[in-house]
């Protein structure tokens, strides 16, 4: 009997277990065996140490792993900046429309970077852009003002696109703080730079260092904007020097040894980065409100402020969404990229727009798209819930190692999950999926199951056992109670899960680039093509219907999230 019960409490841990350490360790261990191998490939023969003799010896490796350090803490700097301002707008003040607000700040989501980085490009390119031209028309100046090809322009592009997570991250805690204590400091006499540095900071030290290591991470894994604006004019960041090594290497074949090797730097940095963050916020707890639920926010009032406030929301908005979304629509208009003017309107034309609609490899692109996004939404989302509940609500032994590997993927970019997973089937050629998307599946599936285990975590910590033992004292059977207990009661958060995992799916471009075939390309990848490849219309075609689909998405997400069935689940 007893040993029935140690075999019943250890079959969840080890089944599971085996399925996420598949998932996510066998890809490390086998990215580290390439790295030590001659070639690159694990199961050729020898060993070295070259890989990582070329790699860190050679002192442009430096030179790239600071600018990626510049570029990363400078996107959170700027995202920080602007995400700060926007919550304390929202939720602290007097701000006219706010509900309007919130939508003008979450709606950029609906952009994919690639795209919000291919629509700066066609507005402060030195020669052609849009508002280069204008403002040196304006002023007389002969050179352009603005050069987006710069380590500044992806900076300013990239904290752009993190201005929505961010808001989200910060916007709870900027509203759940009690306003007692403001007007507690201002009624002893303290002035604003005091009660920021004495209340305001350290209550929102938590969330903040949260986002900024959040932005941070991002920053040092991110290839969209970095690929786009950086590696034309060869500015690059460890991200998208992988992907060229991977796609455009001078030797013409993948430097797999050298990706690999350069992966392990990553992981290094990547854990350094998550280490810093638990040290800062060790003594968080120090800084809590023991309060009610009573409480009833009093705005700050803005007075001849609120209006310029709500320009400067309204100027994020043009800047994140109209600006680059109105020329990608103008240059999808026209048969060759033009500049914006009265006289080329007599050139509007649909032909990019029908092109796309009739072209084969688009429309399998698309499909590729879908079908990818929803397999691996779905998959995330069970694996999720079957994580939560042996995490949270089983007895099971050894629970902490298979909460542990499914949080794991949170700090492996998907730059590199996409290298392990060219290695993973590369060497077990008996798993034929290489070239397929079912290789993409399983890179997002991996990629997004560390947000979809702590959505349905929070979720499931929220149902008192007892309804549990209820069910089992009704005679019901673990199925009946998943079906008939557990499943409604935790269906908002897995709705969440799923349709924020089909946005991202749909947007992201890092792993699918990387494990691109012939069969397998995707709306991101087809993008992507036409823009390296001199066909900036057809690009911008791609990219307007991709940001309409996205729109959807996200429009669905708000809609349920307004109803209030998605609470608790943020970007």
């Amino acid at each position: 009997m007893l040993r029935h019960s140690a075999v019943a409490r250890w079959t969840p841990t080890l089944l599971l277990g085996a399925l996420l350490g598949y998932m996510v360790v066998v890809p490390l261990v086998i990215l580290l065996i390439g790295s030590m191998s001659p070639t690159g490939l694990p199961l050729d023969p020898g060993w070295t140490i070259d890989n990582y003799v070329r790699t860190y010896g050679d002192p442009a490796f430096w030179i790239m792993a600071w600018t990626t350090a510049q570029f990363a803490f400078g996107s959170m700097l700027g995202a920080l900046t602007i995400g700060i301002v926007m919550a304390w707008l929202v939720e602290r003040t007097d701000l006219p429309h706010r509900g309007l607000v919130r939508t003008m700040i979450i709606l950029p989501m609906a952009t994919p970077p690639v795209l919000l980085a291919i629509g700066w490009v066609m507005l402060l390119s030195p020669r052609t852009g849009f508002f280069n031209h204008v403002l040196q028309a304006l002023f007389g100046l002969d050179e352009a003002p603005f050069d987006i090809f710069s380590l500044p322009g992806m900076v300013f592009v990239e904290s752009l696109s993190l201005v929505p997570s961010t808001f989200l991250i910060l916007s709870p805690a900027f509203r759940n703080m009690d306003p007692n204590l403001e007007e507690a400091a201002m009624t002893s006499g303290a002035r604003l730079p005091t009660m920021l540095r004495r209340i305001l900071i350290p209550l929102l030290a938590p969330s903040i260092l949260a986002a900024a290591g959040f932005l941070l991470l991002v920053g040092f894994l991110v290839f969209d904007i970095p690929g786009t604006i950086g590696m034309p004019v060869g500015i690059f960041v460890l991200s998208s020097q992988v992907v060229y090594l991977a796609n455009d290497s001078p030797s013409g074949m993948a430097e797999y040894g050298l990706i690999s090797a350069m992966a392990i730097f990553f992981l290094f940095v990547l854990l350094a980065i998550a280490w810093a963050y638990q040290r800062a916020t060790r003594q968080a707890g120090r800084f809590v409100t023991v309060t009610g639920k009573g409480f009833r926010i009093r705005p700050l009032r803005l007075k001849a402020w609120r209006w310029p406030a709500f320009g400067f929301v309204c100027l994020y908005f043009f800047l994140a969404t109209i600006a680059p979304i109105g020329i990608l629509i103008w240059t999808s208009l026209m048969p060759y990229q033009a500049p914006v003017s009265f006289e080329m309107l007599e050139q509007l034309t649909l032909d990019n727009h029908v092109d796309f609609f009739g072209n084969r490899r688009a429309l399998a692109a698309t499909q590729n798209s879908v079908l990818i996004a929803i397999i691996a939404a779905t998959a995330v989302a069970v694996l999720s819930v079957v994580v939560s509940w042996v995490v949270v609500k089983s007895r099971a032994a050894g629970k902490k190692v298979i909460d542990v590997l499914s949080f794991l993927p949170i700090a492996i970019p998907g730059t590199m999950i996409g290298v392990a997973l060219i290695y993973v089937y590369l060497t077990l050629t008996f798993l034929p999926i290489y070239g397929t998307i079912w290789i993409i599946v399983a890179a997002y599936t991996t990629t997004y199951l560390s947000f979809g285990s702590r959505a349905t975590h929070g979720v499931m910590v929220q149902i008192h056992s007892d309804l549990e033992e209820a069910a089992r004292v009704s005679g019901a059977r673990w199925t009946m109670m998943m079906r008939r207990v557990l499943l409604p009661l935790t269906l908002p958060a897995i709705m969440a899960v799923w349709i924020w995992v089909v946005a991202h799916c749909m947007r992201e471009l890092t792993s699918a680039l990387l494990l691109q075939g012939t069969e397998n390309k995707t709306l991101p990848v087809l993008l992507w093509g036409y823009w390296s490849g001199g066909e900036p219309n057809k690009a911008s075609a791609v990219g307007v219907w991709l940001v309409v689909a996205m729109l959807l998405v996200v429009s669905a997400w708000q809609i349920m999230v307004r109803r209030g069935r998605l609470s608790g689940v943020q970007e």
